[in-house]
């Protein structure tokens, strides 16, 4: 049978050559076999019109991993250079359609070809771990996913190998992949191939995470609606989580969480009493608060159109050595929390029992409230630490950063969780094309950049870890030299942290229209307590006092009376608090008081300032980012400064709010101070002047509660609020910290590269001396 055929050649090395081979094909010698032994790979396995060269298909192949695919152009430009040659190729599109099936179908063959290499390294690797050899049978297993030739090759070896023990080895072999996969000892294969670094040595100290992710969203990566898919291709290393994994993640949230339908104020326009969630260290009012100013945090948000998209975006979980571990395609118009826990509960079904992660997410004061709230993760969340990542940071109120920020946090080192970011950065020249390409073929281009990108990291790996152990060093030395000028001990500011660290994420208090009458009833009750007690304190001792008292009695009462003590004390103390916060003493005016509306204002403009406080104490830590950056003039540091100034700027119109509304409350008391509306020598407290309001100079009217509260100290600001030395020093002992983190892990990353690499070395000697026995060396060698 004759066949014409078109072959296109374009090689780097050699001229242009145009030419039409007629090829003798029969059932045993088809075209597409002929022409990949002259090296051309064909358009079709059957019948094919087209050939192109291997070596322009691999060219093509990496210059698409490096911009845009573009079929369209590429078959235009060389049609249009044929022609300027003096070859006119027939037909309308004589190239593009034939050359992107070629094309296609050549990088399907490679990555099949690089998914078998796997599979025969991973049958070695199962028994090198075992501390046994690799078997024929096994060999020969594999070899049947290379199709009848190999078969066929394997039925010929037959006599090589003792048929009796061919069954019970690939039984073997499946009960030991299944007790990897339900008893594992260390991470599953697929995470090791994945990053080497984070899960290819032994375990980490148990200081530290035994290794640290990232977690983000890309909404620019969107898919548009058609009536119908291409026909379905998956790549053979796809990175993507099932569709049924994120769909059974759904359903989970929905039948766990209710819809929001709590209003964010009680009944009669009170506030909500605020607090903690559970074993959480951020107040509520700031977690709210931080889910407003996200719209991340949002799910209900929408930030991509379902009606025109049927993909709006993008999820990826990485390593911190910015190395894909799983991707989510994502179809909902908003940023939904079962993304996130989809990923997170997949990397935990790959991890042994007791390896712990530390997670860093734009959002993760939102979904770490989720899952002690819901329950989500519960399997899992004593071996979870959440953090937000650093670029994200300065979005989130100051409480919230005391306890998430990475810098802030124990275990996450220097690591930074922007690792998304970056990759997002590196595809971004694919969103146009991927926004109009086949959803399958979306995918697969995504699975081929994510190997791409693999094989650029582990390359520079090694420099990454040089480069990271240079700068941590620098960085640890200058933690060093803040410490030392700081000229405080190490103890006392540690001291000072945790005192900061308290009064930073303490819960306000509410404003309400019977603030008044709340805290006077309080106060009764207090007083009520404190006397029944009293009471029974002086029952007890005039027992013990009793000469006529029977011993059993003086032992009932020994037992019980330091208790009573106790508790007496504990009462007194709160009830002096609260009458110091009133500012009067005796159950005769409590009553009074109860219906004062100079009260009502008092305990509101007091829960106005404690609210300003907070926030000008927060800004004020953020400013001194900013003034830092100034003095080290670096890429990143200029980038959070941007952001941290915009975060400042979109805030201070608040502040500037609260504090006028905080001033109105002042001119009010006065004003009932001056018409004797108030209590006898109760004194209004003095308005804040806006001009100074972000000054937060030791003597402002900002620390002085002259009016408010005589029981506090807050006359005498903190140390690690108003000492530059013991701010220097907290922020130098916490760099240290982190820098000693970062230095740990680094020497266990090197350690984990070498373990790695040793045994990638001892498995591919180990299959193929195996292959070597079977006679099959040189076919798996040239694959």
């Amino acid at each position: 049978m004759l066949h014409s055929l078109f072959l296109f050649s374009y090689l780097l090395y050699s001229e242009l050559e145009l030419q039409k081979l007629v090829l003798s094909v029969c059932a045993c010698r088809t075209a597409a076999v002929q022409l990949v032994e002259q090296g051309l790979f064909p358009c079709a396995p059957v019948h094919p019109t087209l050939a192109v060269d291997i070596h322009v298909l691999d060219f093509v192949t990496r210059l698409f991993l490096r911009i845009a695919p573009n079929n369209t152009a590429w078959a235009d430009s060389i049609n249009e250079f044929l022609s300027s040659q003096g070859y006119q190729l027939q037909g309308q599109d004589p190239l593009r359609r034939r050359f992107g099936n070629a094309l296609q179908w050549y990088n399907s063959l490679q990555d099949l070809t690089a998914n078998f290499v796997d599979q025969v390294l991973s049958i070695a690797r199962n028994y090198e771990e075992g501390g046994s050899e690799v078997s024929d049978a096994e060999v020969k297993t594999v070899e049947i996913a290379k199709g009848k030739e190999a078969r066929e090759s394997s039925e010929d070896d037959d006599s090589n190998v003792d048929s009796g023990s061919d069954q019970p080895a690939k039984k073997q072999l499946r009960i030991d992949l299944d007790q990897e996969m339900n008893h594992p000892s260390r991470p599953s294969e697929y995470l090791r191939g994945r990053c080497p670094l984070c899960f290819g040595g032994p375990s980490q100290s148990a200081q530290d995470f035994n290794a640290i992710v990232c977690i983000d969203a890309c909404f620019t990566q969107k898919h548009n609606k058609r009536s119908h898919k291409d026909p379905p291709r998956q790549h053979p290393r796809t990175v993507f989580l099932p569709e049924s994994d994120v769909k059974r993640w759904e359903e989970i949230v929905a039948s766990l969480r209710p819809p929001k339908t709590v209003p964010k104020t009680a009944a009669g326009g009170e506030a909500r009493e605020d607090g903690y969630e559970l074993s959480l260290k951020v107040p509520n009012s700031v977690l709210d608060a931080c889910e407003a100013s996200f719209t991340a945090a949002d799910g209900s948000r929408e930030k991509a159109s379902t009606q025109f998209f049927d993909s709006t975006a993008l999820m990826a979980m990485l390593c911190r050595h910015d190395r894909v571990l799983w991707l989510v395609n994502m179809t909902s118009p908003g940023e939904r929390q079962h993304y996130a826990l989809a990923l997170i509960d997949q990397l935990f079904k790959n991890l042994p029992s007791g390896f712990t992660v530390g997670l860093l997410y734009d959002i993760s004061c939102s979904i770490h409230r989720s899952c002690v709230k819901w329950g989500f993760l519960d399997a899992y969340l004593s071996r979870l630490t959440f953090a937000i990542s650093v670029f994200h940071a300065y979005g989130h109120g100051w409480a919230c950063q005391c306890v998430y920020h990475p810098r802030k946090c124990d275990g996450f080192g220097l690591s930074d969780g922007e690792g998304c970011e970056r990759f997002w950065h590196s595809i971004s020249k694919l969103i146009a094309y991927l926004r109009i390409c086949g959803h399958h073929t979306r995918l697969y281009t995504l699975d081929s950049q994510v190997q791409y990108a693999d094989r650029l990291s582990l390359l520079g790996i090694g420099n990454w870890l040089a480069r990271k152990w240079r700068n941590t060093q620098t960085r640890r030395l200058e933690a060093d030299t803040q410490v030392i000028s700081s000229a405080k001990q190490d103890r006392y500011l540690r001291e000072q942290w945790k005192s900061q660290l308290s009064s930073q994420t303490r819960p306000l208090p509410r404003q309400t229209k019977n603030a008044g009458r709340s805290a006077v009833e309080e106060a009764i009750c207090l007083q009520k307590v404190r006397d029944t007690l009293r009471d029974r304190v002086s029952a007890l001792e005039d027992v013990l006092s009793d000469i006529n008292s029977e011993d059993y009695q003086v032992a009932e009462v020994e037992g019980k009376l330091p208790d009573l003590r106790g508790k007496l004390a504990q009462v007194q103390a709160k009830l002096i608090r609260q009458e110091q916060l009133l500012g009067v003493v005796g159950q005769q005016q409590y009553r009074h008081l109860a219906t004062s509306p100079f009260m009502a204002l008092r305990m509101n403009a007091h829960a106005l300032k404690v609210h300003l406080r907070n926030r000008l104490t927060s800004r004020k830590f953020e400013r001194d980012r900013i003034e830092r950056s100034f003095r080290r003039q670096q890429y990143n540091d200029r980038k959070v400064r941007t952001q941290t100034e915009d975060a400042v700027k979109r805030r201070d119109p608040g502040i500037q709010a609260l504090a006028r509304q905080y001033n109105i409350l002042c001119h009010k008391m006065e004003e009932l101070v001056r018409l004797k509306r108030a209590p006898r020598n109760a004194i209004a407290p003095q308005p804040i002047p806006l001009k100074e309001l972000f000054d937060l100079d030791v003597d402002d009217v900002i620390w002085q509660d002259v009016g408010l509260d005589a029981s506090g100290d807050i006359e005498n600001p903190p140390a690690w609020l108003t000492d530059e030395d013991v701010k220097s020093g907290i922020k130098g002992i916490l760099l240290h910290d982190r820098c000693d983190e970062e230095l740990r892990r680094l020497k266990h990353e090197c350690i984990a590269l070498y373990h790695w690499l040793s045994e990638e070395w001892q498995v591919v000697n180990a299959c193929i001396e195996a292959a070597t026995n079977l006679g099959r060396c040189s076919d798996i060698v040239s694959v």
